[in-house]
C-alpha cells in the first residue's frame, strides 16, 4: 500500500491519523518540524510508525520545508515502487502544500483545499459573510468602523458579547484564547484594545447559548462529500469554551446540510470541522471552520466514520457515490462518547460550580466516568508508549 506521510506529530489527532492508517497495515512516515522537542512528537513513539523524520518549519522556513516533503516523497517512492500520500495536520503545513501544489503533484498524492479557500474558512469575518450570504445562520456580526471609536462600538452592542480574533490559530493561541466573552461596555473596552492590538480589527458577535456541535467532512476532487460525521460536545475544559474533554456520536440532517452547503461555496477538497452552537430543535449558528484535522478525531474513528482513512482514499483518487451524502446517516454508530480523562477530571469542579442542580450532574458524571464503554482520545493500551507521554504532558501543562 502507498506510504503514508503525515506531518505536525506532535499533535494529538496527528496520533489518530497514525493509528488509523497504521492498523489497516499503511506503512507510516511521522513527519516533525526540527524545532519541535522530540520528546513532544507524540507520533514517533506510535507502535504503527515505521520511519520517524525530522525537517524545517513550514511557517519559518516555508521554501525548506517544500524541498524536505519532496525528498521524503522521492525516497518513499524509490523505495516503494508507488508514490506516497502526504497528509498535512497543521495550519502550517496545510497551507504550505496548498500553495505548492503544482510542485509537489508529480511526487506524492494529496488532497488540500485552494489556498484561497482556507484562507476565507481562517478568517471568521470573512466565514461569516460567505454563510450569511447562502442562507447559513449566523451569530449577529460588528467590528469596529472607519473613524469609530472603541467606546462607541461597545455601546452599540448588546451583551453578552464575543470577542473574537479574525485568525486566532496564526497566533499560536489555543482554542480558549482565542475570543473574549464580556458582559458590560468597561469590560469591552479594555478586552477589545488588547486584542485590537494583537490583530487589528477583531470581530464582535453576539452571544449563542446551547450546546456545541461539528460536522466533520471529507471532500473528494470533484467537490462532493467522501464521508460526514456529527457530534455533540458534552463537557469542555475549560468549561468557559475550550476543547471538548467529553463529546457524542450523533447525526443531524440540518447540520449536515448547512456544513455540506458552506465548505461547497468555498469550493473545498480534503477534510474539514465546521462548528455550530445553539439547540438542534431552535436556533442554531456557525461559529467557525476548522480547516485541518481538530482535537477529538478519535471519536469518528471509534464510531466507525474513519476520517483519517478516508482523507487517504480520496487522495488517492476516490470520488463519493451519489447521492451525495443523504447515505450517510446510519454508516457509523450513533450516542458513541469519548473522553480525554485528565482534561474532564479538571473540568469537574467548574461544571460544579455552574450546575444548578449539583448532585444531579455529579450523579452523571460518575456515570460517565465509570463507564467502561467510553473509550478515550489518546490513552490505548494497544499503543500504549504515546499514551503515557501524551499523559505527562498534559499532566504538566494542567497541573504543573
Amino acid at each position: 500500500m502507498n506510504r503514508a506521510l503525515i506531518t505536525d506529530v506532535h499533535y494529538r489527532m496527528s496520533l489518530a491519523v497514525i493509528r488509523s492508517l497504521g492498523r489497516r497495515k499503511i506503512p507510516v512516515t511521522a513527519v516533525e518540524y526540527e524545532n519541535i522537542p522530540v520528546k513532544s512528537a507524540l507520533g514517533f513513539y506510535s507502535k504503527y510508525t515505521s520511519q520517524r523524520k525530522l525537517i524545517p518549519c513550514a511557517s519559518s522556513d516555508r521554501d525548506t520545508f517544500i524541498s524536505s516533503v519532496l525528498e521524503l516523497s522521492k525516497q518513499a517512492a524509490q523505495d516503494s515502487g508507488s508514490l506516497p500520500v502526504l497528509i498535512p495536520v497543521g495550519l502550517g503545513s496545510l497551507m504550505a502544500i496548498s500553495l505548492n501544489r503544482e510542485l509537489l503533484k508529480p511526487h506524492t498524492h494529496f488532497i488540500v483545499p485552494p489556498h484561497e479557500s482556507i484562507e476565507t474558512a481562517n478568517d471568521t469575518g470573512r466565514l461569516i459573510k460567505l454563510a450569511d450570504s447562502i442562507g447559513i445562520p449566523c451569530p449577529s456580526t460588528t467590528t469596529l468602523l472607519e473613524n469609530e471609536s472603541i467606546e462607541s462600538l461597545s455601546l452599540r452592542i448588546s451583551y453578552p458579547a464575543v470577542i473574537k480574533y479574525r485568525e486566532g490559530e496564526l497566533l499560536k493561541l489555543g482554542p480558549e484564547k482565542r475570543y473574549r466573552i464580556v458582559k458590560s461596555p468597561s469590560d469591552f473596552a479594555a478586552e477589545f484594545a488588547f486584542m485590537h492590538a494583537q490583530q487589528p480589527y477583531p470581530i464582535v458577535q453576539s452571544y449563542v447559548k446551547g450546546s456545541g456541535y461539528g460536522v466533520s467532512a471529507v471532500f473528494d476532487n470533484n467537490g462532493e462529500p467522501l464521508e460526514i460525521f456529527c457530534h455533540r460536545r458534552i463537557r469542555e475544559y475549560p468549561v468557559t469554551g475550550g476543547p471538548s474533554c467529553l463529546c457524542e456520536s450523533i447525526w443531524n440532517d440540518r447540520l449536515a446540510d448547512y456544513a455540506v452547503r458552506l465548505l461547497k461555496a468555498l469550493n473545498w477538497r480534503g477534510v474539514a470541522m465546521v462548528e455550530f452552537k445553539g439547540d438542534l430543535q431552535g436556533e442554531i449558528c456557525l461559529m467557525e471552520i476548522n480547516p485541518r484535522f481538530w482535537g477529538s478525531l478519535s471519536l469518528s474513528v471509534a464510531a466507525g466514520c474513519d476520517i483519517p482513512f478516508a482523507v487517504y482514499r480520496a487522495a488517492l483518487g476516490e470520488t463519493a457515490p451519489s447521492p451525495s451524502y443523504g447515505w450517510n446517516e446510519g454508516r457509523y454508530r450513533l450516542n458513541i462518547k469519548m473522553r480525554f480523562i485528565l482534561q474532564d477530571l479538571l473540568s469537574l469542579r467548574g461544571y460544579l460550580k455552574a450546575s444548578r442542580n449539583k448532585p444531579e450532574f455529579l450523579l452523571e458524571y460518575i456515570k460517565d466516568l465509570l463507564n467502561p464503554f467510553i473509550c478515550d482520545g489518546v490513552i490505548d493500551l494497544r499503543d500504549l508508549s504515546p499514551s503515557l507521554r501524551y499523559l505527562l504532558q498534559a499532566f504538566k501543562k494542567h497541573i504543573g
